[in-house]
């Protein structure tokens, strides 16, 4: 009896920590990170290791300020085992990443891996609080995914903005650049600002690329034919010839081209994503220049758009073994406290809808920077994208660079490129068959 009494104990105990034998465990109301979502006791005991993998946009700092410190406060049983290498290298080895942090216009190329299903289930489970979000982030990822599901939840997006060099705008006596410029307006200011002085050239207008300037008409180089269902090339149209004219304008200024540094204070202005921050940073803290930022200039047709939905996004695997737990990192990444610290001290805009998340943006990381012009313009709806897009944009690269060289005009590029794109599209099916 005693031995049998001893056996019991461990099952007895089990009965108490999961609400009672025989009766559905209950759902803990405890606190969530400000997601509002439910944490099960089973789930905030168990001991687990979940292997995380993440792209570009975490540093080891970044990551550890974002996932490792605060899961480790909030879910000591959870185990962050921080991986590196190609995601498909891993999968060969047997060690598939429970948790992805990706790019939101790279998740195509993870269905060809069978890494995506729908998060809802999992969501749901957790009664996570999907109105936080504000919707168009959301439907970005949607319209990627096979079925309208949810494969991912964004954490990190794009912000743009015209960031200007003050110190050049006072030595030439221009005006600073104000909010609600068109480009056309942009570009001349541009103009007066590309010049030489002591010798030195300066560059008035820094555009980054021409894919960055095509943002705010959410073009997709690839689309399906509604007839074939076959993908095919979408460039030779009106929208990318008005780009291509829009990118030739300014890029052909005299002197404005070939691009310059803005952070060596050789550009007086730079119209450039949230990403630049960061050296923007190290060059005022060097004293290289002082920066001053203003609404992105918008197309005549598009006022106060700048570029599409452009997001970094979290997502639990579908081959994972540990989905509660691994959905625990969605949770604690995309809470209420950590994305104010991206917010706050990374600059990071959030997905959020909480304005005081806006309202603090970069407050403790560019000190004495005015950010806010940023938010006079809003996104452009996200669009869909092929696993081909990066294979297209290479060759929409190289086409604009025979315009601005002088060797094809615009119409001509575009129907070499539309041929190009397709050419490149048949090579494809052809491989995978």
């Amino acid at each position: 009896m005693i031995r049998r009494a001893a056996g019991a104990l461990p099952f007895l105990m089990a009965c108490l920590v999961f609400a009672g034998c025989g009766t559905p465990a209950k759902t803990a109301g405890s606190d969530s990170g400000g997601t509002g979502n439910k944490v099960s006791p089973e789930d905030a005991s168990k001991p687990v290791t979940i292997k995380v993998l993440r792209n570009a946009s975490m540093n080891d700092d970044v990551f550890k300020m974002l996932v490792t410190e605060p899961m480790a406060k909030k879910y000591p049983n959870i185990t962050i085992e921080l991986q590196s290498g190609k995601l498909e290298d891993l999968i060969a080895a047997g060690e598939t990443p429970d948790v992805l942090t990706w790019v939101h216009n790279s998740l195509p190329s993870l269905k060809n891996l069978d890494m995506l299903e729908d998060m809802t289930p999992l969501l749901k489970k957790d009664q996570y609080d999907l109105g936080r979000f504000k919707p168009i982030y959301l439907d970005a990822i949607r319209v990627n995914s096979v079925d309208g599901g949810l494969d991912a939840l964004p954490y990190y997006v794009q912000i743009n903005g015209l960031f200007y060099n003050k110190d050049l705008f006072d030595k030439f006596g221009v005006p600073y650049p104000r909010d609600g410029l068109t480009w056309d307006e942009a570009a001349e200011l541009g103009k007066k600002m590309t010049r030489e002085d002591n010798g030195v050239t300066y560059q008035g207008l820094n555009i980054e690329k021409i894919s960055r300037i095509s943002f705010p008409w959410s073009p997709n180089l690839i689309e399906k034919d509604k007839t074939t269902q076959k993908e095919k090339a979408n460039v030779n149209n009106d929208t990318w010839k008005k780009i291509f004219e829009l990118g030739y304008r300014i890029q052909t200024i005299p002197g404005n081209y070939p691009n310059k540094d803005f952070f060596k204070g050789e550009t007086a202005m730079y119209a450039t994503v949230g990403d630049a921050l960061q050296n923007i940073k190290t060059a005022v803290e060097s004293q290289i220049l002082r920066v001053g930022v203003a609404q992105y200039p918008s197309y005549k047709e598009l006022p106060n758009v700048y570029g599409m939905v452009d997001e970094h996004v979290v997502l639990v695997t579908k081959t994972s073994r540990h989905k509660d737990a691994a959905m625990k990192v969605v949770e604690v990444l995309t809470s209420d406290e950590v994305q104010m610290t991206a917010s706050r001290s990374l600059a990071r805009m959030s997905p959020l809808k909480d304005p005081e998340l806006q309202k603090q943006f970069g407050a403790e990381y560019l000190k004495g920077v005015d950010l806010q012009s940023i938010f006079k313009s809003s996104p452009a709806p996200g669009t869909v994208f092929s696993q081909y897009y990066p294979d297209a944009r290479k060759l929409l690269d190289a086409e604009y660079a025979q315009v601005l060289s002088g060797q094809k005009d615009v119409n001509t590029a575009l129907r070499d490129l539309d041929d190009e794109i397709n050419k490149m599209l048949a090579e494809k099916a052809s491989g995978q068959k």
